[in-house]
């Protein structure tokens, strides 16, 4: 009973300006067209067993970081194409490898709940500050520009070679005939038996998370107070000072822990009968 997810998408360039010279683009050197082709589609069926809750979270946060590094390394090359040092990030500043929400595990039920109270942890991002400090004002107005495009750009590319939009529509596609199989209403009934008979009565486990996230928002809009963006080790600090944030941090974690049985049953049908479907099509 995965819940859907987003199209994988790296910030290479967060917090650069986004005014870009019009017209610029960006080719990458590494062609292989007919590898490049090949590849993206193994990396889409890996992308669809993910997004199915199919592959373990190992092959999932593998598949991130992969994305993150690729992206990086065609920032890095466009950049320099264009005259500029850019130094890839460490793909784990912009993919969170520590607290990604993880259904499969009881231990991340146990500490992290379903993921909605957890604070994204990242090593530190590499910056070209030294580097970006022998630039003249003009020169680094320039800079930001090129490196904005070419994030844009080394994205789009990234996407293209990971399989990432069929990806996500394939599943889309899939979900639905998952959820209209008889097999999977029949293991939804049981999980909100199963669910209600725990203490947590709801429609699925999609419909609890969406429940306990709305209880979330006020609390975290507290734990702020007035605050626009804080590191989220400081977020973090901040919000185990907040009762408010305590009691519903447990109160998730409870909910994940008493209804994991539940959704490690239905989990296992929703995968049968996705991959009953996706070899149908294969």
């Amino acid at each position: 009973m995965p819940g859907k997810r987003m199209a994988v998408s790296m910030a290479a360039a967060a917090g650069v300006a986004v005014t870009v010279a019009a017209g610029f683009t960006f080719v990458p050197s590494d062609g292989g067209g007919t590898d490049r082709t090949a590849q993206a589609k193994a990396n889409t069926r890996r992308f669809v067993l993910i997004l199915a809750g199919a592959a373990d979270h190992a092959e999932s946060q593998r598949f991130d970081t992969e994305v993150a590094a690729r992206t990086e390394a065609l920032t890095s090359e466009c950049m320099s194409s264009h005259g500029f040092r850019y130094t890839p990030k460490d793909p784990r500043s912009v993919v969170d490898t520590e607290d990604a929400t993880d259904f499969s595990n009881p231990d991340y039920a146990r500490t992290r709940g379903f993921g909605i109270s957890v604070f994204a942890r990242f090593v530190p991002a590499t910056a070209d500050v030294e580097y970006q400090r022998t630039l003249s004002a003009a020169v680094l107005k320039t800079y930001d520009e090129r490196l904005a495009k070419c994030a844009e750009n080394a994205q789009r590319t990234t996407e293209k070679e990971y399989g990432i939009a069929e990806a996500n529509s394939q599943w889309d596609r899939l979900d639905g005939d998952v959820r209209r199989d008889p097999r999977y209403q029949s293991a939804l009934r049981t999980w909100r038996t199963c669910a209600a008979e725990a203490g947590h009565p709801a429609e699925s486990r999609l419909a609890l998370i969406e429940t306990l996230r709305r209880q979330y928002t006020p609390i975290m809009a507290g734990v702020r107070t007035g605050s626009t963006e804080l590191p989220q080790d400081q977020l973090a600090a901040l919000a185990a000072q907040n009762s408010e944030w305590r009691t519903f941090h447990q109160m998730e974690v409870d909910a994940a822990t008493a209804t994991f049985p539940c959704s490690q049953a239905a989990d296992r049908t929703y995968v049968s009968v996705f991959l009953e479907h996706l070899n149908r099509i294969a």
